[in-house]
């Protein structure tokens, strides 16, 4: 099998380490590679990898503008309005969306049960539309997307959050505000800007429930200022919509106990990686 992640950045991805654990512990052979692509560049390489690869993941700035160039895109993504994961199959191109998968596990993980609960998504992107579409399904009282600039949020996005009852507020009004559960679709703190929340601690606090979609460094400091809620980062929600979309490529399911055989890899894998870094930085204070 030949499959990737196309996206604009992605030097920090564990998604390669990820994938090739499935292949080793279901015995595939397989590749999965880093396929960056600049904008300019989108169409022309996003053809030439259709015809060329089994299948491919799709990141941020992507989720969206991958969606013309398929043939059929599921109930799941087309509901979300993002893929995630596209399949190459009889000549034919399929788009899912893996991370709305993802997301309902690492709720369940935390045992976040939303139905009837104000719920607060930080962050207007692919991956929020996916996290807004779950909290709706799962029944949540009130969802609010929370947006630095409410009036800039593009139309597309706008008309999807109406169609959900959600309500697009900014930053001032969440820092007045607390809920049950808080939810960080942004970058705000993701490696190499670690040490930034996207709000102040004691707005961290008021939370039962915090889930932060990043997942390195492994203790963003949103969840590190949410001192008493039971959180999540976003290695969890990584690696099982990543086993989801192997399991689109396969055409099987996955047993669960490698999908959690793998989180607990990952988990250590992370952890060396920043003992490097840190080791990295010292070394250069020197």
């Amino acid at each position: 099998m030949k499959l990737g992640l196309i996206g604009e950045k992605l030097g920090h991805s564990l998604s390669p380490e990820i994938h090739q654990k499935i292949f080793e512990k279901l015995g595939i052979c397989g590749t999965y590679n880093l396929l960056p692509i600049a904008r300019m560049n989108l169409k022309d390489t996003v053809e030439t990898l259709l015809e060329s690869m089994d299948g491919f993941n799709v990141t941020i700035p992507y989720k969206t503008d991958i969606m013309p160039f398929l043939d059929e895109i599921s109930p799941e993504a087309r509901t979300i309005g993002a893929i995630n994961t596209v399949a190459v199959r009889d000549g034919k191109r399929y788009g899912y969306n893996t991370d709305y998968d993802g997301f309902a596990r690492t709720l369940d993980k935390i045992a976040a049960d939303v139905k009837g609960e104000k719920v607060f998504v930080m962050g207007h992107g692919g991956a929020s539309r996916a996290v807004v579409q779950c909290l709706h399904d799962r029944g949540a009282g009130a969802i609010l997307i929370v947006s630095r600039c409410p009036e800039a949020v593009d139309e597309s996005f706008q008309e999807f959050a109406e169609k959900r009852d959600c309500l697009i507020i900014d930053y001032s009004i969440l820092n007045q505000e607390d809920g049950y559960l808080l939810v960080n679709a942004t970058p705000v703190g993701m490696y190499p800007k670690a040490g930034f929340s996207p709000v102040p601690a004691e707005v961290a606090e008021c939370f039962d429930k915090v889930i932060d979609l990043i997942y390195n460094p492994s203790e963003t400091k949103l969840l590190s200022d949410a001192m008493n809620a039971d959180k999540s980062n976003g290695l969890y929600m990584l690696v099982m919509q990543a086993v989801r979309a192997e399991e689109i490529w396969l055409g099987h399911d996955i047993p669960e106990f490698v999908a959690m055989e793998i989180v607990e890899e990952m988990k250590q894998l992370q952890e060396e990686r920043v003992e490097a870094e840190r080791a990295k930085e010292k070394k250069a204070g020197l």
